[in-house]
This record gives C-alpha cells, structure tokens and sequence, in this order.
C-alpha cells in the first residue's frame, strides 16, 4: 500500500515569493491556459509585487500559505477571510501533486472553517479552468455570478431548523 502523502500549510514569507510565482506560471502553463502573447517578465514582476504586499501584511484579511507535502513545497494556497466570507482567492499545486486528493482535503477544511463560523466561502475561476470549476461544483460550490470576467461561486453554511449554522461535514487525517 502506497502511504498518503502529507500535506501541511505553513504562512508564506518573502523567502518564497520567487517559488510561489514559478507555481502560478507552471500550473496555469500546465493546463494550458496562458494567453498566446504571455509575457513571462511583466507576469512575474507584477505578482511578487502583489505576493510580497500580501506576505508583509499589507493586503487587510488575507493569508498567503505555502502548501508542504512530505516537507516539500508544493503549492501556493491564498484565503481572505472577512467579517462576512471566507474567500478561497487562490490555491495551486504543482502538477505531480495534483490528482491525489489533497487540493480536495485543503479546500473541504476551508469550508469546514467557514461553515462553523457561519459564513459562505466563496471562490473565483476563469470560465476556461474547467477542471476547478468542477472540483468547486463537486464540493458544493454554486454559481451566484460573474466578476472581472471570473465565475464566482459560493458555498453556503447548512441551516438549522433554529436558523443556526451546521458544519456540513468533516474529515479524518
């Protein structure tokens, strides 16, 4: 038997910046969505500016996580968490760790946290990332609209008779 492997999310710092945007460009290169005209430089510079002011803590609400697993980076997963959502406003792994559920397990505890706090999580995908937009239906996510062009969904915390939130389910690791 083949063991699971583990994955473990840690706060990104400055020092991951770099691995984090080479996990952007590889994952989106990877399912081939990068626009004919991509310009690799404007691309970078522009995200590590972004990453960086989210790392320093610039960026109200939103943690930027580096995904481990077996103690190696492996991903990049980005949550903004307000008074009224929590936003799953990024999460990528890079392609020899996709498909083995653990994209799957971050996102249900993401819901599991927003669900027992009350709140909807949501999250965006460009309508030509189909394989997201079907993990995100998979888990319960539903469409309530568009945004910058992005599909926007939302999961909703399950409703007690009493009107109060139920965490809708959770998981063993």
């Amino acid at each position: 038997m083949i063991p699971k492997p583990s994955a473990h999310l840690r706060p990104a710092t400055e020092h991951d910046v770099g691995f984090l945007t080479d996990v952007v460009v590889v994952v989106t290169r990877a399912q081939g969505r990068l626009p004919r005209d991509f310009d690799d430089r404007a691309f970078r510079d522009r995200f590590v500016a972004r990453t960086l002011q989210q790392v320093e803590g610039l960026v109200p609400d939103s943690t930027t996580y580096v995904i481990e697993i077996d103690g190696e980076r492996a991903g990049r997963l980005r949550v903004v968490r307000t008074r009224d959502a929590l936003e799953l406003a990024g999460i990528q792994l890079l392609p020899a760790h996709q498909g083995h559920g653990i994209g799957t397990y971050l996102i249900e505890q993401l819901l599991v946290e927003a669900h027992d706090a009350g709140k909807p999580a949501r999250v965006r995908a460009g309508p030509d990332n189909l394989r997201a937009l079907a993990l995100y239906r998979r888990l319960g996510f539903t469409e309530v609209g568009t945004e910058d062009g992005e599909v926007v969904l939302e999961s909703a915390p399950p409703r007690q008779d009493d009107g109060t939130a139920e965490p809708s389910f959770s998981r063993q690791t």
